[in-house]
């Protein structure tokens, strides 16, 4: 099953994304946000999503009386899944493309009174410098006082779940098999993909690379930006976070 052609990270995986990750439940992923705005008192009029991929978990945030107006992404064909997802269920819902690391076009806009970038996405951001441009990026988008909510993956994640491990399926109109593997030494979580949708003949292969920073260095990146670090929790709790937990949230405050 050799691939002879190869896509951007999620340029082909859009087609199936919303398939390949349906066990996980966006309804407590939007729950855990709308919990932590309002334990640090925050009641944003406008609320933008950032790597937001197909836009389920803004949907869901909607339906919980979150004012999320706004998703960015990356990747065009994942923001076009969202369009039709939003158009479908009546939701006004705006997508426009964006780079964490550049999204001088989003800040143009009227400030936002809150903003969350979830589900590893900074884990994509592979080296101390993205992290400090991207944060600092995303205070540039919101109002004095507001919240910025991000997620990163841990290390003890990689090691118990994606050290080496591959899953595969065939469904309606598509089959895919996926590899993860961890290297330590560059402490780089490898995802590889190889897709076939309905009426191809060829594989197409995605390699998505993550880096799974220290908390100390995403520590030392928000104490370097214009954020107060507000709170640190283990994985949709309000527990503390640590290099114990396999996802940690920042929660941080606008200066």
């Amino acid at each position: 099953m050799e691939p002879i052609a190869e896509a951007a990270p999620y340029g082909r995986l859009a087609a199936i994304y919303d398939h390949v990750m349906r066990h996980v439940d966006y309804r407590d992923w939007a729950r855990y946000l709308a919990a932590l705005l309002h334990r640090y008192q925050a009641t944003p009029e406008r609320v933008v999503e950032l790597a937001c991929g197909t836009g389920s978990v803004s949907l869901q945030a909607r339906q919980r009386g979150l004012p999320v107006v706004l998703g960015v992404d990356l990747c065009e064909a994942m923001l076009q899944v969202g369009r039709e997802k939003a158009a479908r269920a009546g939701v006004d819902l705006e997508f426009v493309q964006g780079d964490l690391r550049d999204l001088a076009h989003v800040a143009a806009r009227p400030a936002f009174g809150a903003a969350f970038c979830i589900y590893d996405s900074f884990n994509y951001l592979l080296n101390p410098a993205d992290l400090r441009l991207a944060l600092a990026q995303a205070r540039s988008l919101l109002a004095p006082g507001s919240m910025f909510i991000f997620d990163v993956c841990t290390e003890a994640n990689s090691r118990r779940y994606f050290s080496d491990a591959t899953d595969r399926e065939e469904g309606p109109g598509f089959a895919y098999e996926r590899h993860s593997y961890y290297e330590p030494r560059e402490r780089l979580q490898m995802n590889r993909f190889r897709i076939r949708l309905s009426g191809e003949d060829e594989w197409v292969q995605e390699l998505h690379v993550q880096r799974i920073h220290p908390l100390a260095d995403v520590r030392a990146a928000v104490a370097d930006s214009p954020f107060e670090l507000v709170a640190m929790h283990d994985g949709l709790t309000l527990r503390r976070g640590s290099e114990r937990s396999d996802r940690v949230h920042f929660v941080l405050r606008a200066g």
